[in-house]
Formats: C-alpha cells, structure tokens, sequence
C-alpha cells in the first residue's frame, strides 16, 4: 500500500490536497455493481484467476472472511453467551503458533496454480508474506477510517497489456457504469474526507472529469518506465500524457519515478503547464531518490516506506 506524501507547499486548490498524507485505495467493482478495495485484477486467494468483475459481493466477503484470523469468525459464528464476552477483545494475528502455520502452508497451496504465483513464485498483497488485512469494500474503508485520513483512490480499470499481464479475458463492466458506481459511493460515504482520484486508464480520467468536479484528477502513466511494456502513445509518452491532462483539466500527472531520477528537469516541464507532478515506484523507498527528486519540485511522492522517506527528506531539505 502507498501512501502519498507532501512535499512543497501549493497555492489554492493544490495545497488543499497535497498538503497530506493519503492512503491508496485501488477500487474495482464487482459483477453486482458494489465498490470494492482491491489491488489485483484477479482474486486469486480464491485459488483462481478469477477478476474482480466476475464476483458478486458475497463471493468476495466470502473470500475476504476466509483471510480474517480463525478468532475472529470464531466470535462471529458462535453465538452464546459466552462467546459474547469475548467480542470486545483484540482478535489475533496470524503471527504465530501451529495454527497460523497451518494456514498460511494451506493459503500458499491454494495459489499454486494462478498466474501470479508461477511467474513470481509468490503473490503480492497477500498475508504472510506481506502485511495485509482482509480485502473491504471501499464503503467499509470510508465509513472506519478517521475522517482526517485522506484517501487517493486509483481506479483500476483494466487494459488489454494488463488483462494479458493478469492471465484474464479483455473484457470488463462497462465503463460509464464503472464510474457511476464509483462515484455514488464516494459521494454517499466520503463526507468531507479529503479524495484523490486517479487512474492508469485514460478513459477513465476523462470520465471522472466530465462527470464530477469535486475531487482532483490525476493521470497515472506508464511513461519512461522500463522494460516499455504499455504500447499505447497516451501511455508510455510524457508530452502526450501532459496533453491529455490539460486538454481534459485534470490536476496532475503521476509518472514512474525513473523518469524524473533519469532527467530531473521533467519535474519543471511538467509544473510549468500548471500541472500536479508526482512520481511513482519502488526507488521512491530510497531516500537519496526521495531527495533527489524533491529538490527538482515535484509536489507529491508515492511510497512504501513514509516514515522513512518523510525524516529524511525533513533532515535534508
């Protein structure tokens, strides 16, 4: 999970949005039109590649419960007296004992066979291997979490490269209903919580502008990473990408950081055509490229390891 840090102070609109810390929220939707939080395209935890527009909302709770700790659904379930004393109590983790071994050896066995684990040899964002708690739905997330925690939710809207790339079919919901249910259910549960929106998929940006002005709009594009994997132009070139952004009046582009660590002179090409710039990626976790590229401007960082990033860049800058 990302997090978005400030690093400049902006003007207006700007300073309202990236003056904080953001968690990053990837939101799909399911076959029976409800929001949900989740990273992959596939729910592999189910033990197939099976895509989150496949699923009904209880096939995905279901899922989501098999990942709570064995506690916990102990207390759900059991209903007697005595189980209800133990309601109140923090439930546990899946950190030790023969119990939590047992069901991280029979999680792992159950993705043996998805692509994810046959490429990689594990799956990411999945418990023991990561810190992960059980998948929610984005109203879930909107409704527990302290108002002050402000949410950059990324639309995750599949593309051809990245249905090929998931081991799915390139087919998805349509994408009007994408949004509009998106939408609902960021006005319904987002009060006056502080939301970002994004998206890799540049139709899905424009949507979002068109067809609300509320929350900021932000453009994630594949442009100078490498190996160049997305072979659309809108995506995988920076003067397109900034096109886009202003012909469609979004706030901002998010590109891979290797662009800006490459040709640190980007970061002013960007923001001189009034424009959000923000990068993206794993060298981000680095503080000296965490330095480096708050020093050339840019307005908001993506990465893993806050803390860490956030005192070092206090430190120096």
């Amino acid at each position: 999970m990302y997090q978005v840090g400030h690093f400049s102070n902006l003007e207006k609109i700007r300073s309202r949005y990236v003056e904080r810390k953001f968690r990053l929220r990837d939101l799909q939707v399911t076959r029976d039109m409800e929001a949900v939080a989740y990273h992959d395209f596939c729910l592999s935890e189910s033990g197939t590649d099976v895509p989150i527009h496949g699923l009904t909302l209880a096939q995905y709770q279901h899922v989501s419960r098999t990942h709570e700790p064995q506690s916990s659904a102990l207390y759900n379930s059991v209903e007697s007296s005595e189980s209800l004393s133990y309601t109140m109590k923090k439930p546990r983790a899946w950190s030790s004992g023969e119990e939590s071994l047992s069901k991280l050896t029979e999680l792992r066995k159950r993705l043996e066979h998805i692509v994810d684990f046959q490429a990689n040899g594990f799956k990411p964002n999945s418990r023991g291997d990561v810190v992960q708690d059980s998948p929610a739905t984005l109203e879930e997330l909107l409704v527990k979490l302290p108002a002050e925690i402000g949410f950059h939710i990324e639309m995750k809207y599949p593309r051809l490269h990245q249905a090929a790339e998931a081991g799915v079919a390139p087919v998805a919901i349509n994408i009007n209903d994408f949004i509009d249910v998106a939408l609902t259910t960021v006005r319904k549960f987002g009060g006056k919580r502080q939301i970002v929106l994004s998206s890799f998929t540049p139709e899905v940006c424009i949507l979002l502008s068109v067809k609300q002005s509320a929350y900021p709009v932000m453009f994630i594009t594949n442009a100078g990473k490498v190996p160049m994997q997305d072979q659309e132009l809108r995506a995988a070139s920076l003067q397109t990408a900034v096109h886009l952004a202003r012909l469609w009046n979004l706030s901002g582009i998010v590109f891979a950081c290797e662009t800006f660590l490459h040709c640190p002179r980007l970061v002013q090409f960007v923001k001189n055509t009034g424009l959000i710039c923000a990068p993206y990626g794993l060298l981000n976790n680095d503080p000296a490229n965490a330095i480096a590229q708050a020093a050339a401007g840019i307005d908001i960082l993506m990465a893993d390891r806050v803390k860490l990033i956030a005192e070092s860049s206090i430190n120096t800058l």
